[in-house]
């Protein structure tokens, strides 16, 4: 797999190699290798006999680190390619700064910061297996969760940059930072349901990002044919993003729209039965 990175890519980039879980595929693949084993398999046999772990209070510190860890990664995005938006002469084709200290660092620090938070992510699910909520465990969840953290790490191993993903990063932070509220109220308060009525605009929320996302990657390719970032990458991102607005897609009608009407249904039924037994 190395191999076939190095040939797309040509050289591993020597800052990423020396930075840790980043100067060897390994670790993540062993990570990935564990965390499926987990959730699908050893956790399930572990939970199989016993009662949902009371984990609140570490549901809680990693909900509210989340949130921190988010907001301030897309504050660090944001702010710095402002502060430098000289530097920056087509934000439409984002590659390398040579020449811009500044977003150089972001390009590759900013990047590892976010490769980071996407293996942490994977505690989450191993959440849910301990509080016994199999349901969560779904494709989606896990599939989302695995692309993010082992193309991120190649993308810094082999590229050495965010480049146009920058954009990707900011706009995904921005919304873990919102989901992840979501989680800390919804724990706080667990009996009372509030997240109801706005849990529906977290996936609008990522199914907008994924558009935005398609849209920002598929710009430098059809109207930016000179931009020095990677085709493939750019055709990854696009293929990506509308596999992801599939899933997210499916996920929103099954749970909020068929819902509704099935709900709606009963409903209709209930009075049918009530005006019968009425007269």
């Amino acid at each position: 797999m190395s191999q076939i990175f190095q040939r797309i890519f040509h050289e591993r980039d020597p800052v990423a190699e020396q930075l840790p879980l980043y100067g060897s595929p390994i670790p993540i693949i062993v990570l990935t290798l564990i965390y499926l084993a987990i959730v699908l398999v050893l956790g399930p046999l572990f939970m199989r006999n016993r009662k949902p772990f009371n984990i609140k209070n570490v549901i809680l510190a990693y909900n509210f680190a989340q949130i921190i860890a988010n907001c301030w990664l897309c504050y660090q995005f944001i702010v710095i390619f402002y502060a430098n938006r000289a530097d920056v002469p087509d934000f439409g084709c984002l590659t390398k700064f040579p020449h811009s200290p500044a977003l150089q660092e972001l390009n590759i620090y900013g990047l590892y910061i976010f490769y980071l938070l996407k293996v942490i992510d994977y505690v989450e699910t191993v959440f849910f297996v301990l509080r016994k909520s199999f349901k969560q465990v779904s494709f989606l969840h896990i599939y989302h969760h695995i692309m993010m953290s082992t193309f991120v790490y190649y993308l810094g191993s082999y590229y050495g940059g965010a480049g146009q993903y920058a954009s990707v990063i900011a706009l995904n932070c921005a919304v873990h930072g919102f989901m992840y509220t979501y989680y800390l109220i919804s724990a706080l308060q667990p009996n009372k349901k509030m997240g109801l009525w706005w849990k529906k605009y977290i996936t609008r929320i990522q199914l907008t990002h994924f558009v935005l996302v398609l849209l920002h990657h598929s710009y430098p390719l059809i109207f930016r044919p000179q931009c020095g970032f990677p085709k493939g990458l750019l055709w990854f991102a696009v293929c990506q993003s509308l596999i992801m607005v599939a899933l997210f897609g499916n996920f929103y009608r099954r749970t909020y729209l068929q819902n509704k009407q099935n709900k709606e249904k009963e409903d209709i039924n209930g009075n049918k039965e009530k005006s019968v037994k009425n007269k």
